[in-house]
């Protein structure tokens, strides 16, 4: 914002935490900005910021209710209130108990202060937001996706297209050293302190970091900041003595050091060359943990020094910059499993195309999982908010729909108050939308009439050994034809009903945006569509369910409906039944996805 400005023509009056003490100069720059005589230059746009808890954000309500005392009229003072990090915090926390949080209280109080607002809520992590209850005050109305600039490595580069050369996995065992180690540093840590220390001689410019989160444990921040300030003491004298202690040294921590760095595509100086600079680079870094005992300073000068080892916990997850983070050691386990909070952890993420090549991040094996799934998932929630920008369609209209892994929570249970199916589609296996539908006749819609325009070029599989002109047909259709069919029948744009059970509704969504999320990957994909019987109706009876058993088993003559489906392929049946007692029609559905396109899915109920 360049609130210090460096010729103190500053477009901003800041005031930090203020108090209700300060009303009278907040009021009197108010009233400045509404001074039309007042020349451009000297316009400051009055700019209040505020710790986000209960009684930091009653002393600012307060402030804003002496406002009118000194001649501000707040009905016509327009506010733009900023939630950084919003979900974090703000949001109501005790929705389970049917009460409300003190921070979410404070927040809605402030809001009722000012008449004339708009609350805008910042953040990279938006699950929370998008699942708490629509009718919550706090549920987004709109929302605006913003664009990394250029240089940007994030998700996509760390760990898609880059992720062989940027993650080490740490092994079961070697995750289990990390997180129990008291006395010794593992050898882990060494080899990425190591690579640290190379990138930092390699580069010889700009400010670089290591980031070093053993565990959420203080104790064990601890004893790994003592780790990394021994084995940095020892390997400064080491490096300035030649002998076979030094040989040792190189032989079996630099120089797999290096070469990780060079296999990785890193252009870089003799090894011999990059050890003078790396003894020199360990005087200058300073190594600091970083947690909330009382007798640490967490404040970071980055001022002081161009290469830095943080070690910490929690306090360097959210909203914590590591300024130019290199290098990554992270044993912690995902804990809980919530995406919102482990994407948190990746400091590593930013403009650092420069130096790219040199960043590394050792990681327990799930966590790296974990980041992986983050990057389909995100690519999807990205895609599906970008879309209904596009389109202007309310939040509280958008149907909440997130790629993500079972094995996986979107955020913490404590603010989650909107009803939802998350579940896994799983491959190589059958599963079915069988579902009677509460309005009579045929609920074909959108994937009948797809049928009618591949009918035409389908053919009887050969797998039908019946006689007869009632044998299986199937065709394949394009995966994104499949896709838009599928939504097209849940939400038909003439209006008509979709289909009424929640459960077939959720499948199909759930099937559709785990297909959308494939085929944007590889649009050649293909889906065979099945006409089970070419089309004619097979009589089945509901069962005390409301569904129907849609495949016909194998007899002498017939394989059986479960065999009708081709490895590596998605396969869609249509099944076509009268029921029997009501004397209607319907249409079911059966799907077969391969074991290589499965995925899990959350989909709003």
């Amino acid at each position: 914002m360049g609130v210090d400005a460096g010729d103190g023509f500053s477009a901003w009056e800041l005031f930090e935490n203020p108090k209700i003490s300060g009303a009278a100069d907040v009021a009197a720059n108010v009233a400045s900005m509404q001074d039309p005589d007042l020349p451009e230059q000297f316009r400051k746009a009055t700019v209040i910021t505020v710790m986000k808890n209960p009684a930091r954000l009653r002393r600012v309500r307060d402030l804003i209710d002496q406002l009118p005392q000194h001649g501000v009229d707040l009905a016509q003072l327009p506010v733009l209130v900023i939630d950084d990090e919003a979900d974090q915090a703000g949001l109501n926390a005790a929705v389970g108990d049917d009460d409300v949080s003190a921070t979410y209280e404070a927040i809605l109080e402030l809001r009722d202060a000012l008449p004339r607002h708009t609350y805008l809520m910042y953040t990279a992590t938006p699950q929370a937001n998008l699942l708490i209850n629509l009718a919550d005050v706090l549920s987004p109305d709109f929302v605006s996706v913003l664009t990394p600039g250029q240089g940007y490595t994030g998700g996509k580069y760390f760990f898609e297209t880059h992720r062989d050369r940027f993650v080490r996995r740490l092994t079961p065992s070697q995750a289990q050293e990390a997180l129990s180690a008291t006395t010794e540093p593992p050898e882990t840590l060494k080899r990425a302190l190591a690579s640290y220390y190379l990138a930092r001689a390699q580069r010889d410019k700009g400010r670089m970091s290591m980031l070093v989160h053993p565990s959420h444990t203080q104790d064990l921040q601890g004893t790994y900041g003592a780790f990394v300030k021994t084995l940095s003491s020892a390997w400064k004298l080491l490096l300035a003595t030649p002998g076979p202690d030094r040989d040792e040294l190189v032989a079996e921590i630099f120089d797999p050091a290096f070469q990780d760095l060079v296999d990785g595509g890193a252009v870089m100086k003799p090894l011999e060359s990059l050890l003078t600079g790396v003894r020199h680079w360990i005087g200058a870094t300073r190594i600091k943990v970083v947690n909330s005992q009382a007798d640490v300073d967490s404040e970071v000068n980055w001022s002081a020094s161009p290469s830095w080892v943080l070690v910490g916990g929690n306090k360097l997850d959210r909203g914590f910059t590591v300024e130019g983070l290199t290098t990554t050691y992270m044993p912690r386990a995902i804990g809980a499993g919530q995406v919102d909070t482990v994407q948190q952890r990746a400091r590593f993420f930013g403009y650092k195309s420069a130096y790219a090549d040199l960043c590394r991040a050792w990681l327990n094996a799930d966590t790296a999982m974990a980041f992986e799934h983050y990057v389909h998932h995100e690519k999807l929630l990205r895609r599906e908010l970008v879309e209904a920008d596009a389109a202007g369609i309310s939040l509280k209209q958008w149907k909440r729909k997130m790629l993500l892994d079972p094995t996986f929570k979107p955020t913490r249970k404590a603010v989650i108050d909107i009803d939802y199916f998350h579940d896994r589609v799983r491959g190589d296996r059958w599963m079915s939308m069988d579902r009677v539908p509460a309005a009579a006749g045929s609920r074909g819609g959108a994937l009948e009439g797809l049928w009618s325009k591949v009918a035409g070029a389908a053919e009887v599989d050969g797998r039908d050994g019946r006689s007869g002109e009632h044998r299986n047909k199937r065709a394949a259709v394009p995966m994104q034809l499949v896709v838009r069919a599928i939504l097209d029948w849940v939400t038909p744009e003439d209006g008509s009903p979709a289909v009424p059970a929640r459960e077939d509704v959720a499948l199909l969504n759930q099937v559709a945006l785990l297909l959308q999320a494939r085929v944007d990957e590889d649009p050649s994909l293909t889906v065979d569509l099945y006409s089970m019987d070419d089309g004619q109706e097979r009589s089945r009876t509901p069962n005390a369910g409301g569904s129907v058993d849609l495949p016909t088993g194998r007899s002498a003559s017939y394989k059986g409906d479960d065999h009708f489906w081709t490895e590596g392929v998605t396969s869609l049946q249509l099944h076509r039944v009268t029921v029997i007692g009501q004397h209607r029609s319907m249409l079911g559905v059966r799907f077969r996805v391969p074991r290589a396109l499965a995925g899990g899915v959350l989909v709003q109920a």
